[in-house]
């Protein structure tokens, strides 16, 4: 996950993170436009009214002068997690290819492959990605197992990333974490 297009409202003058990591809002308060702006001029917002007030990408090395309350780095550690979900989610509905055929991954495919495995069928007709097959009972628990072993995987992945979210004890921890 690419988070380079993630910043954070900081209090300049504090030097505090006040908010959530987030892509800018294309409006923010009196401001139009946010994300066309530069990073030097997002940093000091003095010049639209709101001194003391800045945007910081997460990965631009000013980030370490600011420090985080012990809830803002519990509500970026989450905010974090949501995102993974999310790429997990999305991933996880990336089709597979058997023989040079593609499967979805959904819910209702992997439903009606685990129904196909339980009947007594030797040979089963299915719809793919790119049309209609027939396959042996044998491939079809070869299929099935695919993208349970793929979905997995994706669980395991963002669980070690939810474990390594964790123990961060700052936010500059946080944004290192390899997504």
């Amino acid at each position: 996950m690419n988070l380079s297009d993630f910043y954070v409202l900081v209090d300049i003058k504090n030097k505090e993170i006040i908010d959530k990591f987030q892509k800018l809002p294309k409006n923010w308060k009196n401001i139009s436009g946010l994300p066309g702006l530069s990073d030097e001029k997002l940093e000091d917002l003095n010049w639209a009214g709101h001194p003391s007030l800045g945007w910081i990408n997460i990965y631009s090395p000013k980030i370490k002068e600011f420090k985080s309350s012990e809830e803002n780095l519990e509500l970026n550690k989450n905010t974090l997690k949501v995102l993974i979900s999310e790429l997990r989610k999305e991933c996880q509905n990336h089709p597979i290819e058997y023989k040079s055929t593609k499967f979805k991954t959904d819910i209702k495919t992997r439903y009606t492959l685990f129904l196909k495995i339980n009947s007594n069928s030797d040979k089963i007709n299915f719809k793919c990605i790119n049309g209609y097959y027939t396959f042996t009972h044998n491939e079809v628990v070869e299929i099935y197992q695919m993208i349970e072993n793929q979905i997995q995987r994706y669980f395991d992945d963002e669980m070690k990333i939810y474990s390594e979210i964790d123990k961060c004890k700052s936010f500059s921890e946080l944004v290192k974490i390899n997504t």
